[in-house]
C-alpha cells in the first residue's frame, strides 16, 4: 500500500500540511519536528509523488529516456552521462526501453508524453518506421534530443558516433594486415548504426579491392543471442573469409560463445575486429581488436542539448563523435 503524507501525520498527531512543509523544506517547521517527520517517512517508506508535484508547480522535472536495449553496457554509460548533467538541477529520468520493436517504441513515446515530461531524450529503434510520432512530439512542443542513433528528416538536435569513419579503420587495420577477405556480423537493418555501419564497411572494402560475399554479410541481430545464432551459420560454412567484423560489443560475446564451443583458435582459425568495446574484449583470450565509442561523453552531450532546448529555445545542433582505435591481440599478420 502506498503511503501518503496524511498517514505521516496521522501517526504523528499533526497536520498533512505541517508533514508536507517538512518534507519539502519549506519553514513554519521546527528543526525537531523537521527531523522526526523526515525520519518517519524514511521508516514508512514514503516516496513522494513528482508528477503530481511538478504538475501543480507546472513542471514535472522529469526527463524521459528512450533506449533499445536495457542489457547492453554501452547504453548503461550513456544514461549515466545524462543523469551527471540533470541530477544535480533536480531533473529525475524515466527510462522507457523498446526492446528494438518499432510498436514498442510507440507506446513509450505516447506514454511519456503522456507523463507530461520536459524533454526526451531517445535512440531510435529504426531510422525511418516511426518518424512520424517522432515528428508530432517535435511539433508538440516537446524536446526532442536523438542519441546513438537518428530518424532521418525529424529536424531535431543529435549526438552520434561517426559510424563510417570507425569502421573504416577496422579494414583499413585489417587490409594492412595483409587480409583481403572480410566477413561482416551486421546489427539490424533497419537501425541507423546498422546501415551506417555495414555501408561504411563495404564501401572502404571495394576502395581497398577488399572481397566480401553476400554469404558473409550476416544479421546478428544487435544481440548476444542473435550473434550466437549468426555465428553458428557463419563457421558452418564451407568457404570463410580470414577475418570477421563484428557490428557491436553484445554481438561479440555470441560469436565468442560459438568460437570456444567448436574449437577455433582466434586469431589462428580467425582474426576478430569489433566495432565497440567493452570489459569483456581486454578479458578475452586473445583481447579484441576495436574501435571505441565514448557513450558516457554521448550522454553529458544529450543531456546538455536538451537542457539547452528546455531553458532556451537552442537552434537544432548536430554532434558527431569520433571512435578511437584500440589495438589488441585478435588479427593475425597474412
Amino acid at each position: 500500500m502506498k503511503i501518503t503524507i496524511k498517514d505521516i501525520a496521522k501517526k504523528l498527531g499533526v497536520n498533512a500540511s505541517t508533514v508536507s512543509r517538512a518534507l519539502n523544506g519549506k519553514p513554519g517547521v521546527s528543526a525537531q519536528l523537521r527531523e522526526k517527520i523526515i525520519q518517519l517517512a524514511e521508516k514508512m517508506g514514503y516516496l513522494p509523488d513528482l508528477t503530481a508535484m511538478g504538475l501543480k508547480k507546472g513542471q514535472t522535472r522529469i526527463i524521459g529516456v528512450l533506449i533499445p536495449d536495457i542489457s547492453n553496457p554501452f547504453f548503461a554509460y550513456t544514461i549515466r552521462g545524462m543523469e551527471k548533467v540533470l541530477r544535480p538541477i533536480g531533473y529525475h529520468l524515466l527510462l522507457c526501453s523498446t526492446n528494438e520493436d518499432p510498436d514498442q517504441e510507440v507506446e513509450n513515446l505516447r506514454t511519456l508524453a503522456s507523463q507530461k515530461v520536459e524533454g526526451i531524450l531517445a535512440a531510435p529503434v529504426d531510422s525511418g518506421g516511426n518518424r512520424t510520432i517522432y515528428k508530432k512530439i517535435a511539433e508538440s512542443g516537446i524536446p526532442l534530443v536523438f542519441f546513438d542513433r537518428i530518424v532521418p528528416n525529424v529536424d531535431v538536435s543529435y549526438v552520434i558516433t561517426d559510424n563510417e569513419s570507425g569502421v573504416r579503420e577496422l579494414v583499413t587495420y585489417l587490409c594492412k594486415n595483409g587480409h583481403r577477405t572480410i566477413g561482416i556480423m551486421t546489427l539490424r537493418a533497419r537501425s541507423f548504426t546498422g546501415k551506417e555501419r555495414l555501408n561504411g564497411v563495404l564501401k572502404a572494402c571495394k576502395e581497398l579491392g577488399i572481397t566480401v560475399q553476400n554469404e558473409w554479410i550476416i544479421d546478428g541481430e544487435s544481440s548476444e543471442e542473435g550473434g550466437y545464432r549468426a555465428a553458428k551459420r557463419f563457421f558452418s560454412l564451407c568457404r570463410k573469409p580470414t577475418a570477421l567484423i563484428v557490428s557491436n560489443n553484445l554481438m561479440m560475446l555470441g560469436v565468442m560463445k560459438v568460437i570456444k564451443e567448436i574449437g577455433l583458435k582466434v586469431p589462428q582459425d580467425i582474426s576478430l575486429v569489433s566495432f565497440d568495446d567493452s570489459h569483456w574484449n581486454e578479458i578475452f583470450e586473445p583481447p579484441i581488436t576495436c574501435v571505441a565509442q565514448e557513450p558516457e561523453q554521448m550522454g553529458l552531450i544529450a543531456a546538455t542539448l536538451l537542457i539547452n532546448n528546455i531553458f532556451h529555445d537552442k537552434k537544432t545542433s548536430r554532434t558527431v563523435l569520433k571512435a578511437h582505435f584500440i589495438e589488441r591481440q585478435s588479427v593475425a599478420k597474412i
